[in-house]
Parts: C-alpha cells; structure tokens; sequence
C-alpha cells in the first residue's frame, strides 16, 4: 500500500511538472488560461497539453470526427469544488471555454473548442442510487451505459440515452430521448434537481423549489446557464427488481413494405394508451449493404404488448432480436462505432402519413444524389429516423422544460414525428461535398409539410447541428424565458460570452 501511495504521488508530481512546462510554452491568452488552471494546486494532475497521451486520448475519444477539435487545453474537474475554482479563473481571465460531458455530439464546436480551453467532465463519472427516495444521482461525465450497469443491481433503471456511449449531460441539458418516451416525457423531465456551479462560482441547486426558474431552463436549455455537476433523477424500477428487465429489441423487414411499416407506425402514434410501450423507425441505405428498414420497438413492463401487433403482422420479416433484456444490452444493441465524419439534421412534422411516405421518398432521392458522385469503395451511410412525439410524452412534462412543445399540440399539430437525418463519411472533403444535398432535402420536407400546415417549429437540439437554431426553435415564450434566467444568474453574460461550445439563447 505505501509503495501504491508513493507511486501515485509521483505520478501526480510528473503531472504537475509536464503541466508546468506545457504551459510555460504557451503564449498569449492561451498561456494566461492555461497556466492559472496548473497552477492551483486543487487542479495539479488535472489540466492535459497538447503532445501528451493522456490529452491526445481525450480528443480521439470523441465520437465525431468533426468535433474532435484540439483546445488550448483540457482541464478535468474531480469534484465540484475543482468545477467552482475552473469557473473562477475562467471569468476572472475571460477565457474561452467548451464543455464536453460524453463528447457525442456531431458539429465542430459542439464540445471541444479550438481556441479556448475545453471542460472535461470525463473524471466526474460516478452513479449513486437513494432507495428512500427513489433517485438516481449521476455526474455528468458519465455515459447512459455505465449509469445503466450501476443502477441494475438495485432494479431501476432511468430515462437516459439510446446508446451506451452518449454523455449524461449533453443528453438531459438538450432534451433526451429515451426507451421510456411516452411514459416520462423527455429525459430531462425525469429530473428532480441538478447541482450547479453558477458563472460567479457559487454552487446552487436547481429544482421545483429552489431557483425553480433554473431548472426550468436547464431542461432543454444546454450549457447556458451554468455547469452542472450533478443530475438527481427519478428512477424507474422494474417490474421484478431481482431480475430487472424490459421487452423489446429490433425488428427488420424487406424494404418493399415501407409503406405498411410507415402506417403502422402513425396509427401506434395516434391511439396510444400504452404509454409503457414506444417505437420507432429507421430506414436508411449503407454503401456495404444496400438498404434496410428498422424498427426499434420497447417496453418498460416486459411485456409483449398489443401495442406492437401491428408491427408483428406487417409480412417480409428479415430479422428480430424481440426478447426480455436488460436496459444496458438494449442500448449496447443500439450504439453506433462512430470516428466518422457525421451530419445530422432534425426536424419535426405532425403525424401524417402522407407526410410520412414523402419524407420516405425524398430520402431516397437523397440516396440517389449521393450515389451519383460518391467515389467508388467509399464508405457511407444515410439514415432517416422517424420518431414519435406522443401526446402523452409532451403532457408528462407539465410545462417544466424549455422545449416548448405544448404551444405544437396547441396549435392542431400533435402528435408528431421527429425526423432526423443523418449521413456518416470518410473525410472532411466527402463531408463537404454532401452537405448540400442533406439541406436539400431537409428544405423539401419542411417546404412540403408547411404547405399542409403540418411543419413543426421546433429542431430536437440533440440532434442538431448549427445549421439550425435549435433554442429559437422553441418558441418566443421559451426563449425569453431563457434570456431572464441567464441574466438572473449570469449577468455578466459568461455562458454566453466565453463559452464557445453549443448553441446560445438567441438575441
């Protein structure tokens, strides 16, 4: 033991001493960051340089390649008292900064930044389960995979990711879209408090009754308002705690029945009274595959519901893994390899499947396009996700969040279906050279569903890239909503000013 605590101990001191001489390096404002961050001695060890393994593998962990962005520095906060001295000396010197949670975020800037210094929670990564009150309590450095295998062996589970690798924070903060859609609502409606580390330094918690405003804005609102260095969830138990699992899995048929997988789909979305059941559909074409047509069907009772009927009696079956799991194989089953260069775009339409069969349509005239100048043994995928926004998934968020999505419902056009489309390359330059077409066709659609009155304002911001305004997408009410509680609690304007990562309130 005392040869393991002297060895620690020179690992810090070589940390400390690398840090030490990165920074003596630097020059300019990157140096003034860069080196008040090494400098204190809560944070020795925990600030990484460029030229270092541990700094060169904290950018290749990002799951996009457009996002892996080299900063000036990263600093990795331990606790939230090392969050409160970063913030600190970040407004004391007015540096630019990012945040990164998981790091699964697509766009360039969307956690990493280049000139600036980016906040790394990847240290913060710890899951705590309160059986007296049924919380979950996890940081935000952790991804929904490690979350999931923790609160397994107390029988619960929580409204997280679709995938293992997705970030905590970047998931609640922008919405989150989970197996539990049309029970819960939205991930961040799960959400009974958040710890924030507020731009002055001071740490606040953010719930129902205190600073009830905050956390209004923070569920939905993205790193606006704040660092938050912990998420108390509700959890969801299973129905057999000993032995906790779910229904569900993946269903794959022939192509040729897009348009029965299509109806089906827009009848579960329009008579849903099984709120513990939810579906979606993915088609999409890869250049080593061909096409292929999916559903992702769940539900939280490990049941094989009546709800998902109609999907079992649509013919030309290829695949389905349907079976009792747990919720971490689920989203294992679900994740995606990533290290591509990617390009997601969102949207949002009410449930028609007129609508529905164009957007099917005029992905495949995407396809097409694509193909045609794609070079050849290039590897690519283009995938159109077609999710259901139920009646039931906007109504559990009784007006708590920022996304708005009451005043759709309001307005004659929900449910809905949240569209996505996404496309995956090789390179920057094969990046560039489709980026039009995806925009093409996201035009078309809206353009399509705006002539029938049937576009929806809002952009799912988890989804997006800063093509869009995902926080204007909210609505004007929403918006300013949120520019009071930036003001409130962030009069200086830091968030917005200094952080250079994700999207900002709109002015």
């Amino acid at each position: 033991m005392k040869f393991a605590a002297k060895s620690w101990a020179m690992v810090r001191v070589a940390a400390a001493f690398i840090e030490a001489v990165s920074a003596e390096c630097q020059a300019g404002p990157s140096k003034q960051c860069c080196h008040e961050l090494a400098a204190r001695p809560a944070l020795q060890g925990k600030v990484l340089f460029p030229n270092t393994t541990a700094y060169d593998a904290r950018i290749d962990s990002i799951w996009s390649l457009d996002a892996a962005i080299d900063p000036w520095c990263v600093v990795m906060p331990e606790s939230t008292n090392d969050t409160v001295e970063i913030v600190k000396i970040i407004s004391k010197n007015q540096c630019p900064f990012g945040i990164r949670s998981g790091g699964h975020a697509v766009y360039a800037n969307s956690n990493s930044v280049e000139n600036g210094i980016t906040i790394d929670f990847g240290y913060m990564n710890g899951t705590t389960y309160d059986e007296k009150t049924n919380t979950a309590s996890i940081q935000p450095g952790s991804r929904w995979g490690a979350a999931y295998k923790t609160l397994e062996a107390y029988g619960v589970g929580v409204a997280g990711g679709g995938q293992t690798t997705v970030g905590v924070a970047g998931f609640l903060l922008g919405g989150g879209m989970s197996f539990f859609n049309n029970a819960y609502g939205f991930g961040c409606d799960t959400v009974k408090n958040m710890e924030v580390v507020l731009a002055n330094g001071t740490t606040v918690s953010a719930n129902a009754n205190e600073n009830r405003d905050l956390w209004i804005a923070l569920k939905g609102g993205s790193g606006n308002f704040g660092l938050v260095t912990r998420f108390d969830l509700e959890a969801i138990p299973f129905v057999d705690r000993q032995k906790p699992r779910m229904w569900g899995g993946t269903m794959m048929w022939n192509i040729s029945v897009i348009d029965q997988v299509l109806d089906t789909m827009v009848k579960f979305t329009d008579n849903l009274t099984d709120v513990g059941s939810s579906s979606h559909i993915l088609t999409g074409y890869v250049s080593s595959s061909g096409w292929a047509l999916l559903g992702a069907l769940e539900n939280k009772d490990n049941i094989d519901p009546p709800a998902f009927d109609g999907y079992k009696a649509i013919p030309e079956l290829v695949l389905s893994t349907m079976r009792s799991d747990t919720l971490y194989n689920f989203a294992e089953e679900f994740s995606g390899a990533g290290r591509s260069y990617n390009i997601w775009i969102p949207g949002a339409v009410k449930n028609d499947i007129g609508i529905q069969r164009y957007i099917y349509s005029r992905h495949e005239v995407l396809v097409n396009q694509i193909l045609e100048v794609m070079p050849p043994n290039s590897s690519w995928s283009s995938v159109l996700q077609l999710q259901p926004i139920s009646l039931p998934m906007i109504a559990a968020g009784k007006g708590t969040n920022a996304i708005g999505l009451d005043e759709e419902v309001a307005a004659g056009r929900g449910p809905g279906i949240m569209t996505s489309l996404s496309l995956a390359v090789e390179t920057a330059e094969l990046e560039a050279l489709v980026h039009p077409f995806i925009l093409s066709c996201q035009k078309d659609i809206d353009d399509y569903a705006a002539a029938r009155d049937a576009k929806w304002l809002w952009r799912y911001l988890n989804y997006a890239d800063q093509t869009y305004d995902a926080l204007g997408s909210y609505g004007v009410k929403s918006v300013e909503q949120m520019r009071a509680v930036s003001a409130r609690y962030d009069p200086e304007g830091v968030f917005q000013k200094l952080r250079k990562s994700g999207f900002k309130i709109p002015q």
